[in-house]
């Protein structure tokens, strides 16, 4: 049976179009780096170095830093109910404050909060807007509700995986089908993990901009944002051929 995808043809050409894009932006970073090791900017950036180690080790100085703990959870805690902040800059900000081992740690049990908060309110109110675009197509509805009716971990894994997808409304929608809630954690951590680290790392090197060590986890963003997209619109493309 052959299933035919709404616009698959103005679908295919965006994803194509963004996943190079992408990929363009994380080659463009890399000459940029390179670009950064020449003599001439090293001896501007000189100038500034000092300046931003003392950044680095004031905000190292910072005491207690059990409450810095306690603000990033509650934030995880409320971008479960309202988008107040983007992940990524809570990632950053744990990077920044303490040392790549803790902040990881610290952002997977912010994570875990954020994901179970919204998971519980699709639970017991439903998947909102994204169950109710999910009715419209089905297509997507047989894709995302596997054979069980209760979500498809495949799916899952993907959307935590591929930046485009937004993280509650799917944590919502898989609450409001029931899939099993420790799975649905497990995956979640999984897919969304390489962003976390790289997102801490960010923020582990903020005050060292032109070391490859800060320009390495944003090129790997790009880098998977650009394949995801362009493996996800193969698969989209393949299914429209069955």
């Amino acid at each position: 049976m052959k299933i035919v995808l709404k616009k698959g043809s103005k679908r295919n050409s965006a994803m194509k179009l963004s996943g190079f894009l992408l990929l363009a932006v994380a080659a463009a970073l890399v000459g940029l780096y390179i670009f950064t090791t020449t003599p001439e900017i090293q001896l501007w950036y000189a100038k500034y170095e000092e300046m931003l180690y003392r950044l680095d080790m004031a905000i190292v100085a910072i005491g207690y830093k059990y409450i810095i703990v306690l603000v990033i959870l509650a934030l995880f805690f409320i971008k479960g109910f309202v988008p107040i902040v983007s992940i990524s800059a809570i990632c950053v900000i744990s990077g920044m404050v303490f040392p790549t081992a803790p902040a990881v740690l610290l952002n997977l049990c912010g994570l875990l909060i954020m994901f179970t908060v919204k998971y519980k309110i699709g639970f017991r109110y439903g998947g909102g807007n994204a169950r109710r675009l999910l009715s419209k197509s089905s297509v997507s509805r047989t894709l995302i509700e596997h054979d069980t009716g209760k979500g498809n971990p495949w799916l899952l894994f993907v959307f935590r995986f591929i930046p485009m997808f937004p993280i509650n409304s799917v944590s919502r929608l898989y609450g409001s089908m029931e899939f099993d809630f420790k799975k649905y954690l497990s995956i979640s951590l999984l897919g969304f993990l390489p962003k976390l680290i790289s997102y801490t790392v960010i923020g582990r090197n903020v005050f060292d901009p032109l070391s490859f060590r800060f320009f390495l986890p944003i090129i790997v963003l790009f880098v998977i944002s650009g394949v995801s997209i362009l493996v996800l619109n193969a698969f989209l493309n393949y299914m429209e051929k069955v």
